[in-house]
């Protein structure tokens, strides 16, 4: 039998929010964009939202193919700032992935971030041994849910669980029929009090040994 761990990325595994209005801000400044500049505040709004929310929402005075345009520029910019500098990680990762590999499970990530964030991550902090496989909405143009679908049929997993924190990651596990479990330290809410539910990320090895 095939177990896996699903990651999301934002609030789950590392906070990247500073790390983004940074660099989204010099890139507008330096771009001539003076009507938007991005805060802490907006940005954690629109965490975990495919990216074409973050066009809509930041660029609602262009037309929906310039915003696009806008934001896979700063997504570009965004990841290579990442990849040179990394974010703030939300506990052990590498111990975490290292220990979940030692129990059987193998480790991915589905995320709806823009392509080569999740790349810039692994490379910064020396994953990709320990990653099997990611998708993201930058490489597929479809959200979560089917991203999920598409991860576990291509690995062939027969055993899965999917940790993320916030409703939106909720609402794609029961749409793929993924089991849940909801990352109480990170960034969202989840409406369902019974939703199983980790306090920190290093308590997740523990947690799924208990639950064997």
């Amino acid at each position: 039998m095939k177990k896996a761990m699903i990651f999301d990325m934002d609030g789950t595994l590392w906070d990247s929010v500073d790390s983004i209005v940074v660099s989204w801000n010099a890139a507008l400044q330096q771009m001539g964009e003076t009507d938007v500049t991005v805060t802490r505040p907006q940005i954690m709004s629109l965490m975990g939202n495919t990216m074409d929310v973050f066009a809509r929402t930041l660029f609602p005075h262009y037309t929906p193919e310039k915003g696009a345009q806008w934001i896979d520029i700063l997504g570009q910019i965004e990841n290579e700032f990442l990849s040179r500098y990394g974010a703030v990680l939300l506990g052990d990762v590498k111990g975490v992935f290292a220990r979940l590999r030692e129990m059987g499970y193998g480790v991915y990530i589905v995320s709806n971030c823009q392509a080569g964030y999740i790349e810039g991550f692994l490379e910064y902090y020396h994953l990709e041994d320990l990653v099997d496989d990611i998708e993201c909405y930058g490489n597929t143009l479809r959200g979560k849910a089917d991203n999920l679908k598409l991860l576990i049929e291509r690995n062939h997993l027969d055993e899965y669980l999917y940790l993320g924190d916030t409703q939106g990651d909720f609402n794609a596990c029961r749409e793929a029929g993924v089991p849940f479990l909801f990352a109480a330290y990170g960034f969202g809410r989840v409406d369902d009090d019974s939703v199983p539910r980790i306090q920190k990320l290093d308590d997740l090895p523990e947690y799924l040994q208990e639950r064997a």
